[in-house]
């Protein structure tokens, strides 16, 4: 629950960004809102950490926040808004020398301002924004900001700032040039003073040395809180500000008592409730800020982008065929909450949108007084020829939901007519800026632009800007492009500071900055980077759950102390999916387990043991990537071969018995090199090889999906199976498009045929599985649990049994046992079947209807995917000729297309798992548990035929029961330790003994309670 105080505050934070629309990036104010929301964290600039906290001072008896509070009131006070003169206009800078500043309070502050100064950002703005830091970092309330000052060139009128010793009717006239009446006027001086003190050593006709701690009298008992206590003490009489009471009452100095008195103590005693003191002071204070010279117009009141770019950079590749487009996306976490994905959905050069987003992955978080940030950076390769010109950012949420931020209608624009090129670009030690700069042909000749600081003379600390300009010089052409190169000598300390950009037309490549660069220029290569770089060979997927049994990815695995994604990559590099869980485990996979779902982001947060910087999943949850350079195994083709498909062994013998061979670095290419020309010659059990003139007896052709294991030496083929072969026939013989048997007299190899073989790659007859150690056709080779090992792959075998034909007619196609639903709108973020999937070389209707065995709907897409579900989550129908694409593993059927599903329904209802009926007992829900801190732990039983039923006996009579991970059952009279109802989802796996029930999940109990 809010204390009242802190509700206050957070309501009066967010009035701000409540009234003014979403800016359109890129924007003027954009370096602005960095400074104002950026505080901490990834990318923070810093701004405010010296008002944070409150109570900080660069010493003793000095506070920060109030010095920058009186900084900007004596910068604002100089104002008119009769004759719209001065104001808040950066002339502070060359004010530092008057005596109504004396003091260090001004000096600090604007030294503090400088270094934020470029030509993106005024002092101006920068004090509007000082004065929204000092007051938020004390608790008090936004100030909403608007940018779009113009500094002024020199010092501005002088003897305006108010003094302790003038009547009230002075103090009436001098902030009614500031556009406030008396009300106003005592709203502002009690504002301004909830913070800070009085000096003696700039005061001394106000306080004695000596009296007061460091010599600092403060205004009220919580000068480092920005609350009303200024005001409920000088009502109550019992303030100790030396403005009201002590040695000021004789010296006339008591200006808070002629202030407040002003109207006989009305409005100071309104600013008693600390509402109306945190409203007043919002009000007065945007006032201040917004006395400006009449010639300056003021942008809206900034808000914070919900998505913001930063650095969108291009870079052309040696050979100019390719260009790198790298980034980062900033979301604003404090309102979209949950993100679990973020993409860039982009255009090309010509407007054309494309099919495949820009994948990005989490780079870090950040935060303001308000707000969260979270910042999501990419790498790509795109075709030059192509390239891009703007993108929309796709986020989406736990829980499947997505957001589409189209910068208010316009797309985030990308030009790429003109490209610096880092790479190519030098500071020497001289301070010689080389910039070299590729230009699209048919643009005009380009230039560059270097702004630099320059030290004014003292006591002003801001430094002036100053800009050249020079035209840049022709280098080569590249590809699409021509280089072009410009130098320009840096002097002293300017290279720290100096930023520059490149020009042609109306396009550019700005804000650059020296810093980084190489000390000697690096020549853009003319032939295409024979390597791709690390970060586009694979794309970040989101954090999802990982119940462990099963395995979100349970084909391979490895884990070590000094695991990095990189690592876990190149281990999985023949997978489609890879993971990483609990800072040094990797997974690998093909397809992603039903039970495994989208996560926040947040959920993934241990750093990689062998890269911090890295995200390395967390406890049951596993950071996930695609591997974009993935293709699904199958079975090549061999020149003077055709590919007959999966065969068993002969009924009284080899199939092949010729002569064989076997190697750990088996491929169909070596099988075939080996069998030097014989009439067949087949693949086996992942490393064998077997050739022969015929095709012995008993030897027939079996479902593709038989022959599954991936050969040996090359995880991209498939290699046969236990007691299965993929055959190949010479062509010259191909005239019949099915090998026929021939009797063979002996089961086995001759002796001559196998002494033929060198000793290092001859196998006995029998290498394979004999035919009673191996199950039936559909599931032919030994299928081991995958295992957690630090070097071994090991790989689960998909099955599939026979299934009826099937025949496409012009009114949709047809399958027996199955009704055509139709062809189906799918996306990546929105999946219309999401019980299981997988992607294969062998996708048919048999084939996906055999996989989806059980499931009430089957769905075949972009040919080779084949999803599985019981319900249809969306049903938005397309013409069939949408789904035209033809299958992988029939040619004559069709399997979808593009972001389209072909979609078939059972003619049989398929039974639901459910959470049965248990008598005296109703169910109640799936909770929360961990091993720790049981939520039910009376009493447990763990069954691997685990029911509903057998839990509610062994619970007998228990008020709740329970059951977990598919095999456990627990019992309690009440939740011993906090659980948490969560969504039904969540407790998915089905009950070791009843497929037709959940038995909770990871962490997951499915509870049932006894009835009142």
């Amino acid at each position: 629950m809010f204390s009242k105080s802190s509700l206050l505050a957070f309501l009066l934070a967010c009035q701000q960004y409540g009234v003014a629309a979403q800016p359109s990036w890129p924007a003027s104010i954009d370096e602005l809102e960095d400074i104002m929301f950026l505080n901490s964290g990834y990318r923070a600039r810093g701004f405010a950490a010296p008002v944070t906290p409150c109570s900080k001072g660069v010493s003793a008896g000095r506070i920060t926040a109030a010095e920058w509070l009186r900084t900007i009131f004596h910068e604002a006070i100089n104002g008119n808004v009769y004759d719209g003169k001065g104001g808040v206009d950066g002339s502070m800078q060359f004010e530092l020398g008057n005596s109504e500043n004396a003091g260090n309070f001004a000096p600090s502050t604007i030294g503090m301002f400088a270094p934020f100064l470029s030509s993106r950002l005024s002092l101006a703005d920068i004090e509007a924004v000082g004065l929204y830091a000092a007051v938020r970092s004390c608790g008090g309330p936004a100030i909403p900001v608007r940018g779009g000052r113009v500094d002024a060139a020199a010092a501005g009128l002088s003897g305006f700032v108010p003094q302790p010793q003038n009547s009230a009717g002075i103090f009436a006239n001098q902030f009614a040039r500031l556009g406030l009446d008396t009300v106003g006027m005592i709203q502002i001086v009690a504002c301004g003073h909830t913070i800070g003190g009085v000096h003696a050593s700039e005061n001394p006709d106000i306080i004695n040395a000596g009296t007061f701690p460091n010599d600092f009298a403060t205004m009220d008992t919580t000068p480092s809180t920005f609350d009303n206590a200024i005001a409920t003490e000088y009502v109550a009489g019992t303030t100790n500000d030396p403005l009201v009471v002590g040695k000021s009452i004789t010296t006339s100095r008591n200006s808070d008592t002629k202030v407040f008195a002003a109207d006989r103590n009305v409005t100071i005693r309104t600013l008693q409730d600390a509402t109306a003191f945190a409203s007043a002071c919002k009000t007065v204070f945007q006032k201040m800020i917004e006395v400006v010279p009449s010639s300056v117009t003021l942008t809206d009141p900034i808000t914070p982008y919900t998505v913001k770019p930063y650095d969108l950079q291009l870079t052309l590749l040696g050979g100019g065929t390719n260009i790198k487009f790298t980034g980062d996306i900033r979301i604003r976490t404090s309102t979209l909450t949950n993100v679990a994905l973020v993409q860039l959905v982009y255009k090309d050069r010509t407007g054309t949108a494309m099919s495949t987003p820009i994948n990005t992955t989490p780079s870090g978080t950040a935060s303001g007084f308000d707000d969260t940030f979270s910042f999501f950076g990419f790498s790509t390769e795109l075709e030059a020829d192509t390239s891009i010109s703007s993108f929309n950012v796709l986020v989406t949420l736990t829980g499947g939901s997505t957001q589409v931020f189209d910068n208010n209608g316009n797309g985030f624009k990308v030009d790429d007519t003109i490209i610096y090129q880092s790479p190519q670009s030098c500071l020497d030690g001289s301070g010689k800026l080389t910039v070299v700069a590729a230009v699209r042909n048919g643009a005009s000749s380009p230039s560059v632009k270097v702004v630099v600081k320059n030290a004014q003379a003292s006591p002003n600390p801001v430094p002036s800007l100053s800009t050249a300009t020079a035209a840049m010089a022709t280098q080569s052409a590249v590809g699409s492009y021509q280089l072009y190169s410009a130098a320009y000598t840096l002097s002293g300390s300017q290279a720290s500071s100096a930023v520059f950009g490149v020009f042609a037309d109306s396009s550019s490549d700005n804000y650059k900055s020296p810093s980084g660069l190489p000390t000697a220029c690096t020549p853009l290569g003319s032939s295409t980077p024979t390597s791709t770089p690390t970060s586009t060979a694979f794309a970040f997927q989101g954090c999802y759950y990982d119940a462990g049994a099963p395995r979100a990815l349970g084909e391979s695995g490895t884990t070590g102390d000094t695991m990095t994604v990189e690592k876990c990559a190149t281990f999985c590099s023949s997978y489609q999916l890879f993971g990483l869980e609990y800072s040094k485990e990797c997974y690998c996979g093909n397809t992603l387990d039903a039970t495994s779902t989208i996560r926040a982001l947040s959920d993934c947060n241990m750093p990689c043991g062998g890269d911090s910087a890295e995200i390395c999943g967390a406890g049951n949850r596993i950071s996930l990537y695609k591997n974009l350079k993935y293709s699904p195994p199958g079975n090549p083709t061999i020149a003077g071969y055709d590919y007959k498909g999966c065969y068993s062994e002969g009924s009284a013998g080899r199939a092949l018995s010729d002569s064989a061979t076997a190697s750990d670095s088996m491929t169909v290419e070596s099988c075939a090199t080996f069998c030097n020309g014989a009439k067949y010659f087949g693949v086996e059990y992942g490393s064998e090889c077997y050739c022969g003139g015929t095709l012995n007896e008993g030897s027939t052709l079996q479902t593709s999906t038989d022959c599954n294991m991936f050969c040996s030496g090359n995880s991209a083929e498939y290699c046969g199976a236990g007691n299965r072969l993929n055959i190949y026939e010479k062509a010259a013989s191909s005239s019949s498009s099915t090998p026929t048997p021939t009797p063979t007299p002996s089961s086995t190899p001759s002796s001559s045929s196998v002494s033929s073989l060198s000793s290092s790659t001859t196998v006995s007859p029998d290498v394979s599985p004999s035919s009673s150690s191996v199950a039936s056709s559909s599931s032919s080779s030994p299928t081991p649990t995958p295992t957690l090992t630090s070097s071994s792959t090991t790989v689960s075998s998909s099955t599939s049994s026979s299934s009826p034909s099937s025949t496409p007619t012009p009114t949709g196609p047809t399958y027996s046992g199955y009704s055509y639903t139709g062809c189906l709108t799918d996306s990546v973020t929105n999946r219309t079947l999401i019980g299981k999937s997988r992607a294969v070389s062998t996708n048919s209707y048999s084939d996906c209807a055999s996989f989806c065995s059980g499931y009430q709907f089957f769905g075949l897409e972009y040919s080779a995917e084949c999803y599985c579900a019981n319900v249809l989550e969306y049903l938005e129908k397309n013409p069939d000729s949408d789904c035209s694409m033809t299958c992988s593993g029939d040619s004559s059927q069709s399997c979808g297309g593009p972001n389209r599903i072909t979609v078939f329904n059972s003619t049989t209802l398929v039974q639901q798992p459910g959470n049965p009926s248990i008598p005296g007992y109703a169910y109640a829900g799936c909770y929360t548990d961990s091993v720790g801190a049981r939520s039910l732990n009376d009493d447990y039983m763990f069954d691997s035929a685990m029911t509903v039923e057998k839990c509610a006996t062994r619970c007998n009579g228990s008020k709740y029961f329970g059951m977990e991970y598919g095999g456990e059952c627990y019992c309690g009279a009440a939740f011993a330790n906090p659980s948490t109802k969560v969504a039904d989802a969540e407790c998915s796996m089905l009950c070791g003994g009843s497929t037709m029930e959940f038995c909770g999940a990871g962490n997951r109990l499915t509870v049932y309670e006894k009835d009142s």
